[in-house]
């Protein structure tokens, strides 16, 4: 019992010293506006940035594996493949089977809190991107939040859930931190994020290869 109870605590330890790190990268972030920081702060990041947002709304969201990570509670997937939302893991998520270039059309300005692009940026193209950030940025009351694989990451014919999405799948845009910070977002690093435990990465560059960086982009909405 006592191992049982010295194991929850240092979990919980753990748990809090993650997210006193978070915390201090997000105010770094602000007066510098790019870290770096290890891959295992992501989760700390995305639940600290996500933290007082009741609404989410994920763009691209496939099958809604992001949207379960995240602690809000009304929770809404937009993707433009039907078989991802059919096939979502999120029960209770609102599913809407639309393109993110018609985000704006959907819904009104400020209409959820957050806004969230997980893994989605590098499926268009810059300009493409750009606009869909814009609509984001639109509907969002408080914050967009953005993941992104750092440089190449090449992918074509490839669907890691095997619903048929090759082609919206497709790696049409790479993204370095100043892309983003140009835009207006404060962006960390995740210094080695991608590597042969993905799919994805493993298809891109083989098994052996060094891993990649990921970006995890926010910028606060000012209404």
């Amino acid at each position: 019992m006592s191992r049982v109870s010295s194991a929850a605590v240092r979990r919980a330890d753990a748990m809090i010293c993650g997210r006193m790190a978070a915390q201090r990268t997000i105010r770094r972030a602000e007066r510098e506006m790019t870290v770096t920081v290890p891959p295992s702060a992501y989760r700390h990041l995305l639940r600290i940035l996500a933290g007082n947002s009741h609404s989410v709304l994920d763009i691209g969201t496939g099958v809604m594996r992001s949207l379960g990570a995240l602690p809000c509670t009304v929770k809404i997937g937009l993707d433009a493949h039907r078989a991802y939302l059919e096939h979502r893991e999120v029960g209770d998520a609102v599913p809407i089977n639309a393109s993110a270039l018609e985000v704006e059309r959907l819904f009104v300005p400020g209409a959820v809190d957050l806004v969230t692009l997980i893994d989605v940026l590098e499926h268009f193209s810059y300009e493409d991107a750009v606009e869909v950030l814009r609509q984001a940025e639109t509907v969002a009351q408080r914050r967009v939040m953005v993941l992104t694989p750092r440089g190449s990451f090449p992918q074509e014919g490839h669907d890691a859930f095997g619903l048929g999405g090759e082609d919206l799948q497709r790696h049409r845009s790479t993204w370095e931190a100043h892309d983003l910070v140009e835009l207006g977002y404060q962006v960390a690093v995740l210094s080695g994020f991608h590597d042969a435990r993905n799919e994805s990465f493993v298809k891109a560059f083989g098994r052996h290869a060094p891993p990649v960086d990921a970006l995890l982009a926010w910028k606060t909405v000012k209404r």
